[in-house]
């Protein structure tokens, strides 16, 4: 479990579900703001939500080993 890129997936992860819930976050409270929901920025939101929640993981994959070599891993 020591794998360098296990790892920088497992952070990519972490990281995507807390962003995942502060966008959720965000676009309720411009939902609470404004009377009628624009569809343009809720879309955008939801967009960025389920986008970072994939690619995250998958840039830790890459990064986790580029990070453990330069640290002398």
């Amino acid at each position: 479990m020591s794998d360098p890129a296990v790892i920088g997936a497992l952070v990519g992860l972490v990281i995507g579900v807390a962003d995942f819930f502060v966008l959720g976050y965000m676009r309720d409270m411009m939902a609470r703001r404004r009377s009628s929901e624009p569809v343009g920025p809720s879309l955008a939101l939801n967009v960025a939500r389920y986008s970072q929640l994939l690619l995250f993981p998958i840039v830790g994959w890459f990064v986790g080993p580029v990070v453990a070599s330069s640290l002398g891993g």
